[in-house]
């Protein structure tokens, strides 16, 4: 009888609510991660072009080559969480771990020397870019994503979190979009580069301190797993058909935020020519996408993620066609970001909750349970479409024949800055739309969340 008593204990507590303060706390790690996100996503292309030296055609070759590493790396750290076994948990210790990396990377990232040769930018760049987001953001990415699947296996709940998750997420991104330019004005890039990376550090070192693993957890907090192989869960992963879906869907998401985003240093710069108003088109992303998250977690459950995935891509692709057709009327490009930042808000809310949705699905489907393996494909979509996204973009200008160092950019150079601000958007927010179709994990949710619950409370 006492037996059949804990079983029920922990099979309410895997899924019960999580408190308001680890809630609160895995958020303000990721906001802590947004700021890197967006200081790369935003800032790096036009430092290392415009203030180092490096030819745009290099800096995009550099991100992209930088992606085959990050593959091999965010796999291999997928399989060292699911090897960690430690009193506090698989996933969290890597927060701790990765915190002052993070920090270190950031600022020596942002170090370089323009009176260096040409081929010394480009390897110090190459080094730097690939020590900060190959090894320690890749560190803290799937790590903090698995967390996800780890804190509760109840789908509201993570839901909840996700979207508490993605409001702290975009305060983190107006830390930068509204205070970078002043601080690089005021101190230099160098100077920049430590306030934000110590800022940073401290988020995260907030998610490690005030979160817990509760899955698998016994009643002193601490956490009892078993250790997969890597030859265990890898075969299993596969066989999970989400998986290759939710990766190509990472990849987009990140792609149509970095990449167009990468454009608006561009765009104000050299369309509009006020590079003032870079915080405030920012702002007009942002502060929508914190609005959407503040209902995201009540219509997911009433329409379901997929469906919400869907609206979001959808509203995306309008906002970016309107910045594009009207790129030369600012007031309609502040309604197509309006648009943008609230769309936006859905793809990135409900796509981390369902790549926790995307675990618990491949442990129903094979018995393996392999968060660190399965979120690795988060964080490798991410930092792909981190790459991939600008990439492109400093592409498209190179046709376009943007120079750096010219006083005037010619009509296809601001041409292909338009196309990057908008229809480049716009055509890969399509792609997200078509992806989420197949992404129909809700159906089953909850059963499979009730049977995991179930047989993690008899281990």
């Amino acid at each position: 009888m006492r037996r059949i008593y804990f079983m029920n204990e922990k099979v309410n507590s895997s899924l019960a609510k999580v408190p308001i303060r680890e809630k609160a706390s895995y958020g303000i790690a990721s906001a802590g991660g947004n700021i890197i996100t967006q200081i790369l996503g935003m800032f790096l292309t036009s430092y290392l072009t415009d203030s180092v030296g490096v030819a745009v055609a290099a800096v995009g070759t550099m991100m992209l080559f930088a992606r085959i590493f990050d593959g091999i790396t965010d796999v291999i750290m997928g399989g060292i969480i699911d090897k960690t076994k430690t009193k506090v948990g698989k996933a969290r210790p890597w927060l701790l771990v990765s915190a002052p990396l993070i920090c270190l990377g950031l600022i020596i990232t942002f170090s370089a020397n323009s009176g260096w040769s040409d081929g010394g930018k480009l390897v110090y760049s190459y080094l730097t870019y690939i020590f900060l987001n190959c090894i320690a953001f890749t560190m803290f990415m799937v790590s903090h994503t698995a967390m996800l699947s780890r804190i509760s296996l109840n789908g509201n709940e993570r839901q909840k979190m996700a979207s508490l998750n993605q409001i702290l997420n975009q305060i983190g991104a107006l830390a930068v979009t509204t205070f970078m330019v002043v601080l690089v004005q005021k101190f230099g890039w160098q100077m920049t580069a430590v306030i934000y990376g110590v800022i940073t550090m401290i988020c995260i070192l907030i998610g490690f301190f005030f979160t817990r693993e509760h899955i698998d957890a016994s009643e002193d907090g601490e956490v009892h797993v078993k250790n997969v192989p890597l030859k265990v869960a890898l075969p299993a992963m596969l066989k999970n058909k989400y998986f290759f879906l939710l990766t190509g869907m990472f990849i987009l998401i990140l792609m149509q935020a970095a990449g167009p985003g990468s454009m608006t240093y561009y765009y104000c710069n050299n369309v509009v020519g006020n590079l003032g108003l870079l915080s405030f088109i920012s702002a007009c992303g942002i502060v929508p996408s914190i609005i959407a998250n503040l209902f995201i977690p009540s219509l997911a459950q009433k329409f379901g993620r997929r469906n919400l995935l869907i609206i979001g891509a959808l509203g995306n692709a309008f906002g970016f066609l309107l910045c594009g057709l009207f790129s030369n009327v600012l007031v309609l490009v502040y309604i197509g970001c309006l648009i943008k930042g609230f769309s936006v808000g859905f793809l990135f809310a409900c796509g981390f909750a369902m790549a926790s949705d995307v675990v618990d699905y491949g442990e129903w489907k094979t018995g393996i349970r392999s968060e660190g393996l399965i979120n690795s494909c988060v964080s490798f979509g991410q930092k792909v479409g981190l790459g991939l996204g600008p990439a492109i973009a400093t592409w498209i200008m190179a046709m376009g024949g943007y120079d750096g160092t010219a006083a005037t950019q010619s009509a296809s150079a601001i041409a292909s800055i338009r196309f990057g601000f908008g229809y480049y958007g716009m055509i890969l927010s399509l792609g997200i739309a078509v992806i989420a179709f197949f992404m129909d994990l809700d159906k089953n949710g909850k059963e499979i969340a009730e049977t995991l619950a179930a047989n993690h409370a008899k281990q």
